[in-house]
């Protein structure tokens, strides 16, 4: 009982930090300092007298402090694209610039600032920033050429997820990590073009011998005994040891993401990935777009309700309960394409010349005009413009029995459209493999999602025909 005490207290002296460099510290108050300056030259320079200029300054700075982490935009971005950075970038001046105008509105201190100052301030920022993260990268790359701020990396274990890693630091030179090979029990000379330098056990030779700065751990939680051998056989070392555990190679895996309680790091495998910031701008957007669709389709829902209304009889709307968020019912609306009237709770799939379906009902489906009265859901709140398409109640209860991870998709709002569709699986899905690929694509999109993919799948849903195929 004592011996158990003494582990409890020793592990709770342990918590673990995320990592953040120097350069991302310094960046977190220079960024934040230069909107506040740009500010301040742009009022002496068009010769303005402002009132609680200097206030807004301030709030300026700490907002952007608050919101610019918020987004993600101060970790190393190492082995990211520069367009990863850059995109990342301009969703936080999104999100604080929102934030801003909503707030000056609302306080009336937008009458203080003439448009120009704000325009100016608002463009010149922006490039000013992106300028600035593309010449930083352009320093580093240079000054890791020449041989600076080189670290030497090593690879325990030469598996899937080892191999994943060795490929990122071999596709990012400039990253400034030099990649010596794996060690691993394998056999071969050379895994994926990097060579096999040993087994574990001549590991820390052969770090001493080479000075290797980091030892990325790319083992099985099941290897316990392998990784507390290597950590104390390092222990005299002042090398980096990083541990990546495969369970993040899983397929049915959504999350990644490090949380406290106390001082217990809880490691989110499964969770809504639309979280907090990213949950109000995905909200944002879909009230947004899905109210200017709905005004420009305005004309367009009166004629498809008049059409309905005189080539067959019935509701001009038909409603359907499906699976929401978090599994919950929802009633979608449609407009009506068939003589039947299903709840959701008995349904059959429409298939190829379906007798119910209606003449009028079938050009709806083709063209995907049915769907459009769910932009009142979107506004609603009950989906969204872009994530999984929602299925009928029945279709759920048959095939969350079947597809591992299917019931993974209802952790998000469902979607009018989504990476699945856009990608050619919608319809009928009279074979296992097209739900299992369906289902594949819905949580490729919540481990992948970003305000850019949306607008990418928005984009392809209007201008590709991929996604009405299979359209009855």
């Amino acid at each position: 009982m004592k011996h158990h005490r003494n582990q409890n207290s020793q592990f709770k002296a342990i918590k673990v930090r995320p990592h953040e460099p120097l350069l991302m510290t310094f960046l977190r108050g220079w960024d934040a300092l230069a909107g506040v300056m740009l500010l301040l030259l742009l009022v002496a320079y068009f010769h303005m007298s402002i009132p609680y200029v200097w206030g807004v300054g301030f709030t300026i700075f700490f907002l952007t402090m608050i919101f610019f982490n918020l987004v993600g935009i101060y970790h190393s971005w190492r082995f990211s694209s520069l367009r990863f950075e850059i995109s990342q970038i301009l969703f936080g001046f999104f999100v604080l610039y929102s934030i801003l105008i909503l707030g000056m509105y609302l306080f009336g201190v937008s009458r203080q600032f003439p448009r120009q100052i704000v325009i100016s301030w608002m463009v010149i920022w922006v490039l000013f920033m992106t300028i600035e993260r593309i010449v930083l990268r352009i320093i580093l790359r240079y000054y890791r050429k020449k041989g600076h701020n080189i670290r030497r990396a090593v690879i325990v274990g030469a598996g899937k997820i080892g191999q994943e890693l060795a490929h990122i630091i071999t596709e990012n030179p400039w990253s400034g990590t030099h990649f010596m090979g794996f060690f691993d029990v394998k056999a071969e000379a050379t895994v994926d073009g990097s060579p096999i330098l040993g087994d574990v056990t001549a590991l820390p030779e052969y770090a001493s011998n080479k000075k290797i700065d980091i030892v990325y751990l790319a083992l099985s939680l099941q290897e316990e005994s392998k990784i507390q051998w290597l950590l104390d056989e390092l222990a005299d070392s002042t090398i980096s040891v990083f541990f990546i555990p495969d369970l993040f190679m899983h397929n049915l895996i959504l999350g990644g993401n490090l949380r406290y309680f106390e001082n217990l790091p809880i490691v989110t495998l499964r969770d809504n990935p639309i979280q907090g910031v990213s949950a109000l701008f995905k909200r944002v957007e879909d009230l947004a777009f899905a109210g200017l669709f709905l005004i420009a389709a305005t004309p367009i829902f009166l004629a498809i309700a008049a059409a309905i209304k005189l080539t067959s009889h019935g509701p001009v709307l038909f409603k359907q309960w499906r699976y929401g968020f978090n599994g919950k019912p929802i009633m979608i609306y449609k407009f009506r394409t068939m003589d039947a009237e299903e709840d959701g709770l008995d349904f059959k799939q429409a298939t190829r010349d379906d007798p119910r379906v209606t003449r009028f009902g079938a050009f709806l489906r083709r063209t995907s005009l049915d769907e459009l009265p769910q932009l009142i859901n979107v506004i609603q709140g009950r989906m969204s413009l872009v994530g999984p398409r929602p299925h009928p109640v029945a279709m759920n209860e048959q095939y969350r029995k079947l597809v591992p991870g299917y019931m993974l998709r209802h952790k998000v709002k469902p979607g009018m459209t989504g990476l699945a569709q856009v990608n050619g699986f919608r319809g009928e899905t009279e074979t296992l493999d097209k739900i299992e690929k369906r289902v594949e694509y819905d949580l490729e999109y919540l481990r992948q999602w970003s305000p850019l993919l949306d607008i990418k799948i928005l984009a392809q849903t209007v201008l590709s025909s991929t996604w009405r195929t299979n359209a009855y």
